[in-house]
């Protein structure tokens, strides 16, 4: 089968039109710019004539009441006066707005908050919004904005050119302001895509960047009238759209430097190895890291920290490098954990569902994930849902309605290929079924781009939940990848080997998925991502294998192809756009440098000692700002707890339902001794930015909620600088176990020293920072808090069990690596320690009881071959099954 009959057979798009947002950018109508008009008036103009008319004048006070005139009965003429009085003073309050509303529209500015006018100057926004698209108030920049946003083409008009040519024709590139020499050595902020309904507006950009949201007039006046990416130019302040490059104030934080570009490379790759004669180039990831390049990767980053987690529960591993941390601090804050459970919870009932009823999967080709709902799209479509399921749209979308919050289980993977690419203009996670392609799927556009979406692709296909049975095979992806998971993950330089492998494995012959059932064991599917241009040859064998149909094997590439089934592209700008599907979302991408990151957390969480040999093995303790001796920590009123549960003990004033916000801030500052400004903070705890005023409030919250000393004098107080600092009154938990554990290393005797870790041990209550909400603390990880505090206390734990054992107290020993497995639950040096100390009490019996539980814990991870040694050598008569 050539290519050509191939492509041919491609199902009809006009099965994917469902899925096409086809709602139209709105633009008011004749009789909404009419209403706003007739409103205003009406509203200005109308509403005093009337009252004038009716005899009610305002109500203005001739002369100065007497006693008398207060102690007599009010009638029911003086309940009207007041009653007239009330609406005179709110016209002339809306009045107020009005022409607050249209100087700020005049001047591109936006517009001061009226106090206690907020319905009334956000109805007066609305009428004189009506009339800035008229024209009446701003004049031809509105009309200049309309005219562009009516030349755009319609989905529709894509879908069915799609429809008759099955092809999709390079976008024209559009004039964009990163290549303007202008922009170079700046500092250069880019609009973001709207993320669950939050809109990007230049207020909260100055709050982030520059410290002050009424610095955007500063914004405004270096960035007006220049052309931007789309063609647009900035004529408003309160008009602004995703993509827009600005250049910023020398003085904003956070924000990188353009630098002048550079020349493309265009040497071939070595060799004919890459299953292409084509000599082009491999794709360079030159394009600029975004700084906010994790923005709605919700998805993505959750897979990612999965993978992260189950690393770290084996052991504490290295400190990342301080790139890595700066990764995983920008992961938690992007991880949507919230849908990523609800999606794997929908998949896994499905799953159950179908094998208990022995019914076909439907034939997904796509999912709208947001926080409360999964919709599954299929072609064609199928009326009849199964149970938990509403069927829509003639069957077209299927709604998960049950509430069902399992996990998936293992070898249980309905959807193995299923990727987000990315956010609608909703905020709502776009998700593709590669296998439902039935052949290539091909990223084009800018080059280098498309090929961080490939990388995106590749690496939640192997991080992700519902992804189990997938194995990644890569060419031309990031250095390391396999470290992902190295049963999962393969690179290769011969990618025509490796499709002709995977062809012999899959069958060529073999039968399509159609009408499968739920289970699909690891390497049941397999996806191969590629940022080499294809050969005809590996499109032709790809063509054959997949016939067009939707197969347990799937491929990704770079470049466009005309054998591809579907067709992605993705602008300059990091939209993605797939016409045949109905899809423009801002895309998922991750560039070499944040691949590189992801991947030194895996390679440090993997990475172990063995654990302390001695004293000069062990981990150094760093010496805490304020000594918390155990008299001291037992003394204190107030303590701000984060080894476990993050606590604030002895808070006892108003929180108004935020006290896990508040209890971040204190934390912050407990961790930070020597005195934080309110900026930094600001940045720290709320890293997608946050208004001054709010900023202010809740620290304000945070000081009432702390209370106050003996003296009268705030817990939470500041310094002459202005820097937020904590009485020495209120003391935190990681001080007192330092302080104690730093003790212990200067202890004259066995006894003092196990006395002196059991204390300090004895204030730890779990994981540090366990419970915290999505997107919290982000800087501890950021900072590296978090990893010294669980391996000092792991370091200690496995100290204590090493001198109890010395002491003849297995129960005690046992007891302190429990601790330490509170916070690693598959460190097996613990175990060992466990093992051993149940033999010394309980002999064989002791020892089968700890494999159990040991086997519990490791769930399908492996044993260590230490492991399984110790157990054959404390217990080689009795049968242990070890597999």
């Amino acid at each position: 089968m050539d290519d050509n009959t191939t492509h041919d057979n491609a199902p009809d798009a006009s099965r994917f039109e469902r899925l096409v947002d086809d709602r139209p950018v709105h633009e008011p109508s004749p009789r909404e710019k009419a209403f706003s008009a007739v409103g205003l008036l009406a509203l200005v103009i109308g509403l005093p004539v009337v009252l004038l008319a009716l005899g009610a004048p305002p109500p203005i006070p001739t002369s100065v009441p007497s006693l008398g005139d207060f102690a007599r009965q009010l009638g029911v003429e003086d309940l009207i006066t007041v009653l007239v009085a009330v609406v005179w003073l709110v016209w002339l309050l809306f009045l107020v707005c009005v022409v607050m509303e249209i100087v700020a529209a005049r001047r591109g500015g936006l517009a001061s908050r009226v106090p206690g006018a907020g319905p009334l100057q956000h109805l007066a926004r609305i009428l004189v919004g009506g009339l800035l698209v008229t024209g009446l108030v701003a004049g031809p920049a509105q009309a200049a904005t309309a005219a562009d946003a009516g030349a755009q083409p319609t989905v529709a008009a894509s879908v069915m050119a799609e429809q008759q040519l099955d092809l999709v024709e390079d976008v024209p590139e559009a004039p964009s302001a990163s290549t303007d020499d202008s922009m170079v050595g700046k500092k250069v902020y880019t609009v973001q895509a709207p993320v669950n309904g939050y809109h990007d507006n230049l207020w909260d950009i100055a709050e982030r960047h520059l410290g002050d949201g009424f610095r955007y007039k500063e914004i405004y006046e270096l960035n007006k009238d220049r052309l931007q990416p789309d063609g647009g130019r900035l004529e408003l302040a309160r008009l602004i759209q995703p993509g827009w490059d600005f250049i910023m104030p020398e003085d904003a934080s956070g924000l990188e430097r353009v630098a002048a570009p550079s020349a493309p490379s265009t040497a071939p790759p070595t060799g004919d190895a890459r299953g292409t004669d084509q000599g082009s180039a491999t794709i360079a990831d030159t394009a600029e890291t975004s700084t906010a390049w994790w923005t709605g990767a919700g998805l993505l980053a959750a897979g990612v920290l999965g993978v992260v987690a189950v690393a770290r529960r084996s052991g504490i591993g290295r400190r990342p490098d301080d790139d890595a941390l700066d990764t995983e601090a920008l992961l938690r804050v992007a991880a949507s954990q919230v849908r990523t459970e609800l999606l794997e919870a929908a998949l896994a009932q499905l799953a159950r569902v179908a094998e208990g009823q022995g019914s076909a999967l439907p034939p997904v080709y796509s999912a709208t994930v947001d926080d409360e709902h999964v919709d599954l799209h299929l072609a064609p479509a199928t009326p009849e849902a199964l149970p938990g399921w509403e069927a829509h749209d003639g069957g077209e979308r299927w709604r998960y309605v049950a509430e069902d919050r399992r996990e998936l289980e293992s070898g249980t993977s309905p959807y193995p290929a299923l990727v987000s690419l990315g956010l609608d203009d909703l905020g709502r996670d776009i998700l593709i079924d590669l296998e439902a392609a039935g052949g290539i799927v091909s990223v084009g556009g800018d080059d280098a781009l498309a090929a961080q979406v490939t990388n995106a692709i590749a690496v939640q296909a192997a991080t992700s939940p519902w992804s189990g049975s997938m194995v990644v095979v890569g060419a031309g992806l990031p250095d390391g990848l396999q470290s992902l998971d190295d049963e999962r993950v393969t690179l290769t330089d011969d990618l025509a080997a490796v499709v002709d492998e995977v062809a012999h494995v899959v069958g060529a012959e073999g039968e399509p998925l159609v009408g499968r059932t739920s289970r699909r064991p690891l390497g049941s599917s397999y996806l191969i991502a590629s940022s080499y241009p294809l050969s005809e040859d590996v499109a032709a064998t790809m063509g054959r294998l997949t016939g067009g149909e939707r197969r347990a094997v799937s491929m990704v590439t770079v470049g466009d192809h005309p054998a591809a089934r579907w067709r992605l592209s993705i602008d300059e700008n990091g939209t993605l756009s797939a016409p045949q599907l109905g899809i423009t979302v801002s895309a998922h991408r991750l560039s070499e440098r944040e691949v590189a990151g992801v991947l030194e957390l895996v390679s440090a969480a993997r990475e172990t000692d063995g654990g302390p040999g001695g004293d000069d093995d062990r981990l150094p303790v760093s010496e805490p700002a304020l000594r918390v001796d155990a008299a001291a920590w037992a003394a204190a009123q107030q303590r701000v707890m984060v080894l476990g549960a993050v606590e604030v003990a002895g808070a006892e004033g108003p929180t108004d339902g935020r006290s896990e916000l508040l209890a971040e801030i204190l934390s912050y500052l407990a961790l930070h001794p020597g005195g934080v400004h309110p900026t930094v903070l600001a940045g720290a705890v709320w890293p997608r930015g946050v208004s001054a005023d709010v900023r202010d409030a809740n620290i304000e919250r945070a000081r009432r909620w702390l209370g106050t000393d003996a003296q009268g004098a705030p817990m939470l107080g500041e310094d002459a600088e202005g820097r937020l600092l904590l009485a020495p009154e209120v003391v935190l938990d990681w001080d007192a176990f330092r302080t104690l554990v730093r003790d212990t290393r200067r202890a004259s005797t066995m006894r003092d020293e196990i006395g002196g870790l059991k204390r300090a041990l004895h204030i730890v209550r779990g994981m540090p920072l366990r419970h915290a909400g999505p997107g919290t603390y982000a800087w501890a990880h950021r900072e590296g808090t978090v990893h010294e505090m669980t391996a000092l206390i792991v370091d200690s734990a496995e100290r204590l069990v090493e001198l109890l054992g010395d002491d003849g107290d297995p129960d005690g020993a046992v007891a302190a690596a429990e601790i330490g497995l509170r916070i690693a639950p598959t460190h097996q040096g613990l175990w060992r320690d466990v093992i051993r100390q149940r033999h010394a009490r309980d002999g064989a019996a002791g020892v089968a009881a700890a494999v159990t539980a040991l086997r519990q814990a490791l769930g399908t991870e492996p044993m260590e071959a230490p492991t399984e040694e110790l157990i054959a050598e404390l217990s080689p008569d009795q049968h242990l099954d070890l597999a």
